[in-house]
């Protein structure tokens, strides 16, 4: 590769970087978008309560055929977790598996709506968030297949 084609391709790899990192809290819930090293985006949602620590996850990259998305609960001894399909979740579709994590990780009902609580607002946020980096690793993706044309 000639220099000026290195010199074309690493432009073209700084136009196609969407933006900075992001992280917010939202209702006691840790809401992130972040650029992974290899190119893509990992978008999160998590919370550390009362000895649980619950996440979400949607991966973006590069020649994925979708979003990989995963939830986790943790709680002492206890790890719960789930692939999600590779479309955009619903949040209630979300909220019903971290209920059901925290609950096989023997967290009481009350205990559970204490944990989920401010889920709502977080989710809407990290499900903006999602869309963004998927439409961003999206560019990103085609940018890079169409230098490869040149």
């Amino acid at each position: 590769m000639r220099n000026g084609s290195i010199h074309a391709a690493m432009l073209l790899l700084l136009a196609a970087a969407p933006y900075p990192d992001r992280h917010r809290t939202v209702a006691g819930w840790r809401v992130e978008d972040v650029a992974e090293q290899d190119g893509g985006r990992l978008v999160s949602m998590r919370r550390d309560a009362l000895g649980y620590h619950i996440q979400f996850h949607a991966a973006f990259w590069r020649g994925n055929d979708g979003r990989i998305q995963t939830t986790l609960v943790e709680h002492s001894d206890c790890t719960n977790g789930d692939e999600l399909a590779r479309r955009p979740a619903a949040a209630a579709e979300v909220r019903a598996l971290l209920a059901r994590h925290l609950a096989d990780c023997a967290a009481a009902p009350g205990r559970i709506a204490l944990l989920l609580r401010g889920f709502e607002p977080a989710w809407r946020l990290a499900s903006a968030w999602a869309a963004e980096a998927e439409a961003a690793t999206a560019a990103e993706a085609a940018a890079i297949a169409e230098h490869g044309r040149d």
